[in-house]
């Protein structure tokens, strides 16, 4: 006990020590973490090492009870404009928020949550994170979708138990046979086909993926400067064919990070539908590139170009779909063609935020992967692994790819 004690306040020193440096730094400016994804993971893991250090594991088990209540109040806010409805400046009274939205006050007042409680006036108001949800923006919709979007993922993690009697304890491989579809009752359905049925639900999901694209990097410390080193050495080829490309978030990141990379000589490739809406918005950026509507599940269509990027794509499908969209890009690959593999790479053990996007995705048939799983799917796709380009303070990763 007396050597578990010591190696506590052992540990809670050395961290208060590293607290107090990162304060300096962030007082003198070193340090801004509003604009640093990497120092702002480690002052977060620094954090949650010193509360890890005292909790005990029903401590644990505890907090988990509050969350779920926590994020269903805030879709059901979200849903209702309660929060739009509260000042900016100031606080409302529950009383008049609840007139503003068309509720009776006792319900606003049993799921208000993050927000400033002020009980002596019986007011609400905005706290710096409750003003994100104001309006239908990224995050408001990352809070639908991605954690408490309950009309999709909770009843797929509901449907979970029941999904494995039927179809045994094994991953989901098919994307016609997720739990997501069977929760749905509309097995032989893609994720995608489902969502679509509704608009406002794809709406909300492009709007979460837009704020989650804004954590990953499109290269990160990939250097593709040699592709435009190579550009002159055959006039007539592709230099980058941007599969699954959505509207072109990835590929305008690229160029902006590859100075010299010809865009007229650079494919944006989608689904048709996909990569109509992509041309509407007309983006100058992209302007030059050429826009190909395709299915990545069939054949690809652009033959012996230099590089394939494939963003975070292949974790929304289980390994036999992942090898044959692979597959379609190997056949199209030549002797010094890469394949560019953006995705999370987990670790063993994965981070919590990894082992959590690895559950979600098993909803809706895919999965988060180790290197060695892509090093799996990449072999039985006729592919090598040449090298994982990571990127700091976080899992996202480039794995670079070439023909076996």
């Amino acid at each position: 006990m007396a050597n578990e004690r010591s190696d506590i306040a052992d540990k809670l020193e050395s961290l208060a020590q590293q607290l107090t440096e990162t304060g300096k730094c962030i007082r003198e400016g070193r340090i801004t973490l509003e604009s640093s994804l990497a120092d702002r993971v480690k002052l977060l893991s620094a954090v949650k090492e010193v509360a890890d250090s005292v909790k005990q594991p029903s401590d644990e088990i505890m907090e988990m009870l509050p969350m779920f209540a926590n994020v269903v109040a805030i879709r059901l806010f979200i849903k209702w404009k309660a929060f739009e409805n509260i000042p900016t400046n100031g606080a409302i009274s529950y009383k008049d928020l609840a007139e503003k939205v068309g509720a009776e006050a006792n319900l606003i007042i049993m799921y208000y949550t993050d927000t400033d409680h002020k009980p002596a006036s019986h007011q609400v108001a905005h706290t710096r994170r409750s003003q994100l949800y104001t309006t239908l923006n990224p995050m408001s919709a990352v809070m639908q979708v991605a954690s408490a979007r309950f009309d999709d993922h909770l009843p797929s993690f509901a449907a979970m138990p029941e999904y494995f009697d039927k179809f045994g304890l094994k991953e989901p491989t098919s994307r016609h046979e997720t739990i997501y579809a069977y929760s749905m009752d509309q097995l032989g359905s893609t994720v995608w086909e489902i969502m679509n049925k509704h608009e406002d639900r794809m709406r909300n999901f492009m709007l979460a993926m837009d704020a989650t694209d804004q954590n990953y990097p499109h290269l990160g410390s990939y250097d593709l400067s040699w592709v435009v080193s190579k550009a002159s050495e055959s006039e007539g080829r592709m230099l980058l064919v941007d599969v699954g490309g959505g509207k072109g978030q990835a590929i305008r990141g690229v160029l902006k990070a590859t100075p010299g990379l010809p865009s007229h000589r650079c494919v944006l490739e989608d689904l048709p539908e996909v990569v109509e809406a992509a041309k509407k918005m007309a983006d100058p950026a992209l302007s030059d590139i050429k826009f190909m509507g395709m299915d990545f599940h069939g054949k690809q269509p652009v033959r012996g170009a230099l590089v394939y990027y494939l963003r975070r794509c292949l974790h929304d499908y289980g390994d036999d779909e992942c090898v044959g969209i692979l597959q379609s890009i190997s056949d199209a690959m030549v002797a010094d063609s890469r394949l560019l593999i953006l995705e999370q790479v987990m670790s063993n053990p994965p981070s919590v935020t990894a082992a959590a996007t690895d559950i979600f995705m098993a909803g809706i048939g895919g999965k988060e992967r180790t290197l060695d799983g892509f090093r799996d799917i990449a072999g039985r796709a006729g592919l090598k692994i040449l090298g994982l380009h990571g990127n700091p303070g976080t899992d996202a990763a480039v794995v670079e790819c070439a023909k076996a």
